[in-house]
């Protein structure tokens, strides 16, 4: 049966949710001083799992965080908890805080790292989803503005949870954020690519975005298919004028999107280069399992 199992550097193996117990007064949980990466397995295999584990330690670095434990410890906690589920498929957690230590912003108040990995079963979109597309809108949440560097990926996700409220508020199911400049930079928890033609085009790093995981290999596999791919700057403009346009994520995939602030993106369907995409992307992840 599947289920939900919490691995936890304290304990040192996987037990259940309820179980699952961190201190009130670790860093994570205070201040959102924490580093995490999310994953899916594939075939019971874990999707990039090094690229991820480069990223976490890059996002890391970025806080000053040292993480004490080696990534053969990630992959071993990993394996166990997700065994200890009986899940199919994943989708995981790695989360680093910085751990416990008094009320108090100075880092070096803390009593070490705590490591968590939180398994679940894979739930992916529902299929109709995939088919039809789904809407957003373009939030005025400014990405960037909290001061953090955005290509770390922290716990303090405060500006992307207010992005979603603005775009559940106007009936659509995800938000698209722009930077200061007003030039497109991501989705809520995804990356953004629009279809001009039969060329890729999406943000690049400067747009001040999460490098993600799925857009990277998503860039391999369209190069490798011979579809141009242009990194550089967009505008909402671009977004209305594409003709098609879609998200990216390690959960979710490819998502396509079919209406932006209310207005069908091309045709108002799921265009024949995202579908192209999608099959190479599923046989990526069956090649791998």
């Amino acid at each position: 049966m599947p289920s939900t199992k919490v691995y936890l550097s304290t304990l040192g193996r996987p037990v259940d949710p309820g179980d699952a117990r961190i201190s009130v007064f670790d860093r994570g949980f205070l201040y959102g001083d924490s580093v995490y990466e999310t994953l899916r397995t594939a075939g019971a295999r874990v999707v990039e799992f090094e690229r991820h584990l480069a990223r976490l330690h890059h996002s890391a670095r970025g806080i000053g965080l040292d993480i004490p434990f080696a990534d053969a410890e990630i992959r071993a906690a990993v394996a166990a908890t997700h065994v200890e589920t009986g899940n199919d498929d994943s989708s995981i957690r790695i989360i680093v805080t910085r751990g416990t230590g008094p009320v108090a912003l100075d880092p070096r108040t803390s009593e070490g790292a705590t490591l968590v990995v939180l398994v679940q079963p894979l739930t992916l979109p529902p299929p109709e989803l995939y088919e039809r597309g789904i809407a957003v809108v373009v939030v005025t949440v400014d990405k960037g503005g909290g001061g953090l560097d955005p290509s770390i990926k922290t716990g303090n996700y405060l500006s992307n949870i207010q992005a979603l409220r603005q775009a559940i508020a106007q009936g659509a199911d995800d938000a698209i954020l722009c930077n200061r400049r007003g030039e497109v930079s991501e989705g809520s928890t995804s990356n953004v690519f629009i279809v001009q033609g039969e060329r890729l085009r999406t943000p690049d790093i400067g747009a001040g975005l999460l490098a993600g995981i799925t857009r990277e290999v998503l860039v391999e596999l369209a190069q490798a298919a011979g579809i141009p791919v242009d990194e550089g700057a967009l505008r909402p403009e671009d977004l209305y004028a594409a003709d098609e346009v879609f998200l990216t994520s390690s959960v979710r995939g490819i998502m396509p999107v079919t209406r932006i602030g209310g207005q069908p993106v091309g045709t108002g369907r799921v265009g024949p280069v995202t579908e192209r995409l999608r099959r190479l992307y599923a046989q990526a992840l069956t090649a791998g399992s």
